[in-house]
């Protein structure tokens, strides 16, 4: 067999960390290069490898110096592999590896938290001419990496309209839930809307640390680009005059308060208006085709003479109401029973509000019509219901409470004038939270549930209906399934 000297390989050294990075290609280094055996060959360091320092476009990262082997014949090539903690990597002549795939090794075994982290490594080297073939394995020595992730720090904060732009104002810290940020990268908090735009930073624990008067000088989350009023996207970290933006989110989105999400390690955002609704603002119809046709709007009324308008199940502001009308029977919407002070009417064909003179609300012949007040603008408007209909005999609540008896528990219709749509439960108590469903004729063939309470949309064979223990009137709509708890 030929005779030849083997490979020299070159190693990394364990450097200590520091936030000054530098070219990726003089990777730092101990004062003294750690050098290993490897045959008649040596093993040089090139330093704590920061994956961050390598740029996007290039593909593999240096490991280790390898200094060529001497053979007797020039028909033997090297090929290298090196073990990281038993993991093998293809190895280049140069001491390259994959980038992507040292990355993703590092993270699978450490995490993605930023800091130097040490493999015990040998290299393998095989000589071949085609016939014969001979390897060697390296002594073991340290490679030490740092993966490519973004520095998360331990806290951040909001900073904008909804504080006044007070600096190192920890009212609106921003939560991930407790423990490694690294595994909990996506930090959230809900600020309140300000009627206004809401323009925003976000900052770290670093910037608060700054003080107050050093404050404007650290360095913030935003966009890249002045004025952009996105709700999701991916934002940009820098110092605040020159990278970070403000977000802004229009004042045109309705909103009470907003919960802001942000992923730390991704680099997104999303923003999210949130709606308190509140307690429902109901308004009545009356007239001769409305509940026993009386027209009278006394509180006692409720579902005699006064058949409550819906809340929409997201927006409370919203009422909806949908039933049979007949032409030449008028009808009128009332806010308060007992008075006829606020009442929407009909004046030359045309809706009036609180027009002591309107006249009453008629439609233009027999048929389903749906009601729509938008109270946050004033507005009503009455269309031709074109949907399904059914008309059922009876609507009972079978639940938890009555041992799901859908033959008990049976409501009173509203209308007895005009086909009926609209069922009541008058002053229900429910000592103790329950569930329940509404279905139609006594039985379970049609049925209605919703994960909502106490204001919803029951749909076919929907969840459970979530009742807290209360007294109630219970009021349900079979053409749309709306339904709604009034608490006593």
């Amino acid at each position: 067999m030929k005779k030849f000297l083997y490979i020299a390989a070159a190693t990394l050294l364990l450097a200590s960390c520091t936030e000054d990075f530098k070219d990726w290609a003089e990777p730092q280094s101990n004062p003294q290069d750690e050098i290993v055996s490897f045959g008649n060959g040596s093993v040089a360091s090139v330093g704590v490898i920061d994956l961050a320092e390598v740029p996007d476009t290039v593909p593999t990262v240096k490991v280790c110096d390898i200094v060529a082997p001497t053979t007797s014949s020039e028909a033997y090539t090297p090929k290298y592999t090196i073990y990281l903690n038993d993991k093998a990597f293809v190895m280049g002549l140069d001491g390259s590896v994959n980038v992507k795939e040292l990355s993703d090794y590092v993270v699978s075994v450490f995490g993605q938290a930023p800091e130097v982290r040490e493999f015990t490594a040998r290299v393998k080297s095989v000589m071949t001419d085609g016939t014969t073939a001979t390897s060697i394995m390296s002594d073991a020595f340290t490679v030490s990496v740092i993966p490519a992730t973004p520095k998360i720090s331990t806290a951040y904060y909001y900073v904008g309209e909804s504080n006044g732009w007070t600096a190192c104002d920890p009212t609106y810290k921003l939560d991930n839930g407790g423990g490694d940020v690294y595994a909990n990268p996506v930090f959230t908090v809900v600020v309140p809307a300000t009627g206004a735009d809401n323009w925003f930073k976000i900052y770290s624990q670093e910037t608060m640390d700054l003080g107050a008067d050093n404050f404007w000088n650290g360095e913030f989350i935003g966009y890249a680009v002045n004025g952009e009023n996105e709700m999701s996207g991916n934002f940009v970290e820098g110092a605040n005059d020159k990278i970070a933006f403000a977000f802004m989110i229009p004042a045109s989105i309705r909103a009470d308060k907003y919960r802001l999400t942000f992923d730390m390690l991704n680099r997104t955002f999303e923003f999210e208006p949130i709606i308190e609704l509140g307690t429902p603002d109901l308004w009545y119809l009356v007239g001769s085709c409305i509940g026993n046709g009386s027209w009278g709007n006394d509180p006692d009324a409720l579902g005699t003479a006064l058949v409550p308008m819906y809340p929409a199940i997201d927006n409370y502001s919203i009422l909806n109401y949908v039933g049979y009308f007949t032409a030449g029977q008028g009808f009128k919407l009332i806010h308060t029973p007992g008075s006829w002070d606020e009442q929407w009417g009909m004046t030359g064909g045309v809706l009036v509000k609180n027009d002591g003179g309107s006249g009453n609300i008629e439609v233009p012949e027999d048929g389903y019509y749906q009601i729509t007040y938008d109270m946050e603008m004033d507005n009503v408007t009455i269309t031709k219901y074109t949907g399904d209909v059914n008309v059922f005999t009876s609507i009972s609540m079978p639940g938890g409470y009555q041992n799901w008896d859908a033959g008990n528990s049976f409501m009173t219709a509203m209308s007895t004038v005009v086909e009926n749509h609209d069922w009541l439960m008058r002053g229900y108590v429910y000592p103790t939270d329950t569930e329940l469903k509404f279905a139609a004729n006594g039985a379970w063939t049609v049925n209605w549930g919703g994960a909502a309470f106490p204001v919803g949309i029951g749909t076919q064979n929907g969840a459970n209906i979530p009742v807290v223990a209360g007294t109630y009137d219970v009021i349900f709509n079979d053409i749309l399934g709306e339904y709604y708890f009034i608490a006593k």
